[in-house]
């Protein structure tokens, strides 16, 4: 308990520290800036002309830029100031820290950064709080959220922050999102520019699906995962049959009570005929599944598809090394289905998989 405890205190300590040194650059503002306008010399007291630094710092991690570069000087701290920062705090770096959360969140100096990075650190609704209402996080694009303790409440803080308007990529896994949830998400004008939504490992049902299949906000989606959750055929349904879902290319609907009735809803779908990566592993699928995808016009454009631990047999695996619509495949997973060598033997010898071989380097002999 006490090296927990120790630990934790260290953690805090580092974010204080970081902050601390972020935040005391500011004294720069004060010295001076030499002026950059002029030629470079030969003098070794000459600074760097603006764009020779702002070259450089694209080079250099963010941590470096904010606890060395923008205390250099008036100069290199302005031009700090305009390079994207990415912050990393993953694995139990908080715990229930929240007040770590909320220094960071009210750092001036972080206010250009587009990339946060939070996974399994249980910050909960407090601390999503303290990100969705800061000034200073509004130029995010990507937030990772995963495994956070965070509920519907949460979610709403996120979806009603005029803060979060510039995400393009929100991860959301593994935290306790109900279809409640999801509906804040999906009618949110705040989040019309997500791109990539991650909502796996949650309590999400069909219902859940149906407000994101219907959201209009949500039209600029290209990769969704719901992976774990609960939305059968019912909610599959939902999805090929959106009109604002039509920009997907990646779906992972891994585990979630989906039979050969949901495959082929996906199969005949014209919504969602630009996937190029589909992901349906875990589910009750089986030959007759594999055969609609193998036989679909609509999955022509797929270069990934896992079917791994379903139903599927020697005679689903004919279906798909026999289809000409899969021949874009690069990625193909069969693991832990009811495939023996013969099923094999007709993967190896297909003349439409030759992508998938080369892809894995395997031989055809």
């Amino acid at each position: 308990m006490t090296t927990l405890t120790t630990k934790k205190r260290t953690i805090l300590s580092s974010v204080e520290s970081l902050v601390e040194s972020a935040n005391s650059s500011s004294n720069i503002n004060n010295i001076t800036e030499t002026d950059s306008s002029s030629p470079p010399t030969n003098s070794n007291n000459t600074p760097f002309v603006d764009d020779i630094i702002f070259e450089i710092f694209h080079f250099l991690e963010s941590l470096f830029i904010i606890q060395i570069c923008m205390k250099i000087s008036k100069q290199w701290r302005r031009i700090s100031f305009q390079i994207p920062l990415s912050l990393s705090f993953k694995k139990n770096y908080f715990k229930q820290a929240h007040e770590s959360i909320k220094l960071l969140a009210n750092c001036e100096c972080l206010k250009n950064l587009t990339s946060l990075d939070l996974n399994k650190n249980q910050i909960g609704n407090e601390g999503v709080k303290y990100i969705a209402t800061s000034e200073y996080m509004n130029n995010l694009t990507s937030l990772h959220l995963e495994f956070n303790r965070i509920d519907d409440q949460g979610v709403k803080y996120i979806a009603t922050s005029e803060y979060m308007k510039n995400l393009t990529y929100l991860d959301l896994e593994g935290n306790g999102i109900d279809d409640g949830g999801v509906k804040y998400i999906a009618n949110s004008a705040w989040l019309k520019y997500l791109t990539s939504l991650s909502l796996g490992f949650n309590p999400i049902d069909s219902e859940g699906v149906k407000y994101i299949a219907n959201s209009e906000c949500l039209k600029n989606l290209t990769s969704l995962d719901l992976k774990c959750n609960k939305i059968g055929n019912e909610g599959v349904k939902y999805i090929a049959n959106s009109e604002y879902l039509n920009n997907l290319t990646s779906l992972h609907l891994t585990y979630n009570q989906i039979d050969n009735e949901g495959v082929k809803c996906i199969a005949t779908s014209e919504c969602i005929k630009n996937l190029t990566s589909l992901d349906l592993e875990e589910n009750g699928i089986g030959n007759e599944g594999v055969k609609y995808i193998a036989n679909s016009e609509c999955l022509k454009n797929l270069t990934s598809l896992d079917l791994s631990g379903n139903k599927i047999g020697n005679e689903g695996a004919r279906y798909i090394a026999n289809s000409e619509c899969l021949k874009n495949l690069t990625f193909l997973s069969l693991r832990r289905n009811a495939i023996d060598s013969e099923g094999v033997k007709y993967i190896a010898n297909s003349e439409y998989l030759k992508n998938v071989i080369r892809h894995n380097r395997a031989s055809r002999k």
